[in-house]
């Protein structure tokens, strides 16, 4: 079976710790073993759309704001 290939994202460490404290959460409530690892996959999974999105509104309205 061959793997996905993989590649790896730099994250502040604080960013990784709200991370972590959030599947700390998910795990709590659930009753089911969450990694802040499994949380940044969901959240790319399902919110990349409304992520670009959300950037394409607020770097337009900077470049407004800038004029």
């Amino acid at each position: 079976m061959a793997k996905t290939p993989r590649t790896t994202i730099s994250l502040p460490l604080n960013k990784k710790i709200e991370l972590e404290r959030k599947a700390i959460e998910i795990s709590y409530k659930t009753g089911r073993s969450v990694t802040w690892t499994d949380l940044v996959h969901f959240m790319i999974e399902n919110y990349q759309t409304m992520a670009k999105q959300d950037m394409i509104e607020e770097m337009e309205k900077t470049q407004k704001e800038d004029l």
